[in-house]
């Protein structure tokens, strides 16, 4: 406004000098070429009097001209700014987009690595249990089978990721709710999942019963992708702890790793992030907390990452339901407490098996 006011003030100012300029030139054509004075002149030339008044008509004339000018002036100015603006959000975007090209570029080639191996073990193994030139024992059938087995899951796992992210994004996935004990849940898919007798016994399972409403096999999905996180990138002391309190149940999946950086604790959700602690060594899909989140929230739930106390906590969490709310659906401490090893792990087995479905 101070610039404004600047602006209009020498206009008025240039205006009101230029409007002299009439009057005296007048002035002076009266009294040196009319040869009179100059209250004779303005006897004979009552348009002097007129000619006087140059300078207060031109002063307001320019003061006009000066705000139009500094109007266009600030009009430009703003205009520039927005250009600037402008051009720096589309610098970012276009950073964005090269860096989105890039996260897919490497998404891809870590998909077809991802995709091969367990192709390759599965078909290596199975020729060499057709080929007859090939003695087995019988152990040795049953180890390969065994093998066979685990990396047809983990490939299943792989593609279940794949098809589930496609099917969010155009609102195609079903989740049927029914009362479940989010401890037993954890209990199968941690018997079942595919890592080394070394893995398993490094994760501490601490399971209170945790009842909510859920889509039971949306649940182990996301379980079964937390437990692969950790086993991956966490530290070597594992726990996996189910509560339930102030109407809340949850699932923490912790570890004592290093943890993700604060600027990217909200990055490795989205498709095809990760940490960049986590890129350096890091050959997955990059789906599997993307996949997660977006379970959990279609569920009424929420995943997040804490880290505190030195150990990264993935939180995954519902409403509760009473105890007096748990239909026959519902599995209680109780009958968790009635499972015995064999009988979680033949049930583990059936999840595995059809836990691609969506």
């Amino acid at each position: 406004m101070s610039k404004r006011r600047g602006s209009i003030a020498r206009w008025g100012v240039l205006g009101f000098l230029f409007g002299l300029l009439f009057p005296v030139i007048g002035w002076i054509v009266a009294t040196r070429v009319g040869r009179v004075s100059l209250s004779e002149a303005y006897g004979e030339q009552p348009v002097l009097w007129i000619v006087n008044l140059a300078p207060f008509i031109l002063a307001p004339a320019a003061m006009w001209i000066g705000f139009e000018h500094a109007k266009l002036v600030g009009a430009l100015r703003a205009t520039d700014q927005e250009v600037h603006e402008r051009t720096a959000e589309l610098r970012v975007s276009n950073q964005q987009l090269e860096e989105h090209a890039r996260a897919k570029d490497q998404f891809l080639a870590v998909v077809s690595h991802e995709l091969r191996t367990p192709l390759t073990v599965v078909s290596g193994f199975a020729q060499e249990l057709v080929d007859d030139d090939v003695n087995l024992s019988e152990a040795e059938e049953h180890e390969l089978l065994e093998v066979i087995a685990d990396q047809s899951r983990e490939l299943s796992f792989i593609i279940e990721d794949l098809l589930l992210t496609a099917r969010a994004d155009i609102g195609a996935v079903t989740i049927v709710k029914d009362v479940h004990d989010l401890a037993e849940e954890v209990s199968l898919v941690f018997a079942g999942c595919v890592c080394t007798q070394a893995e398993r016994d490094s994760f501490e399972l601490d399971l209170e019963p945790a009842v909510a409403e859920v889509d039971a096999t949306r649940v182990r999905q996301i379980v079964r992708n937390l437990l692969t996180n950790a086993v991956r990138y966490g530290g070597p002391q594992r726990r996996i702890v189910t509560r339930s309190s102030d109407g809340v149940v949850t699932i923490c999946v912790c570890d004592n790793g290093g943890g993700i950086p604060e600027e990217d604790r909200e990055r490795v959700f989205e498709p095809y992030q990760s940490s960049d602690q986590v890129l350096a060594v890091s050959e997955s899909v990059g789906l599997g907390l993307t996949v997660s989140r977006k379970l959990a929230r279609m569920m009424d739930g929420e995943l997040s990452y804490v880290y505190e106390d030195g150990m990264s906590t993935f939180r995954l969490s519902f409403p509760s339901v009473s105890a007096s709310e748990e239909g026959p659906s519902g599995q209680g401490a109780e009958a968790m407490d009635g499972n015995d090893d064999s009988s979680i792990h033949a049930r583990s087995e059936a999840v595995a098996r059809t836990s691609s479905s969506l």
